[in-house]
């Protein structure tokens, strides 16, 4: 969906106001303003795409899970820090919507697949574990 409205989905990423605050020349600026906000809408999507891709194969799991925990880790930051500033802001996480963000449904399903990530990163060892014991 982020892929088909990436002009939605940038302006998904601009709402959240992120400050990160970074010192060039003298001068502060914004780090997640215009041009930062569209490059991190048009190439998030395909860091999504390519982690999901190496679930699915043998030799990217980890590197998949580990990009997968890494990416949900700071979602969960930047709604954390949107929630605590009081912006009524949609996450932008299925595409542009008029429907503002339900922030702790939404940090508690991401915790959600993060515990999923890590299983599918464990399986293979605990499996072993439960059926070889010892």
């Amino acid at each position: 969906m982020k892929l088909m409205d990436l002009s939605g989905f940038t302006e998904a990423v601009g709402n959240y106001q992120l400050h990160w605050e970074v010192t060039s020349k003298g001068e502060g600026r914004n780090f997640f303003e215009a041009p930062m906000d569209a490059y991190i809408a048009y190439s998030l999507p395909w860091f999504e795409i390519l982690a999901g891709v190496a679930l699915l194969t043998r030799f990217g799991k980890l590197a998949g899970v580990v990009v997968i925990v890494v990416m949900l880790i700071s979602f969960n930051w930047a709604l954390g820090d949107a929630w605590g500033r009081g912006l009524e802001i949609n996450c932008g996480c299925f595409g542009k919507s008029d429907n503002p963000t339900n922030y702790g449904l939404k940090i508690f399903v991401n915790d959600g697949l993060i515990v999923a990530a890590v299983l599918i990163a464990i399986w293979p060892w605990l499996s072993r574990k439960i059926l070889r014991p010892g």
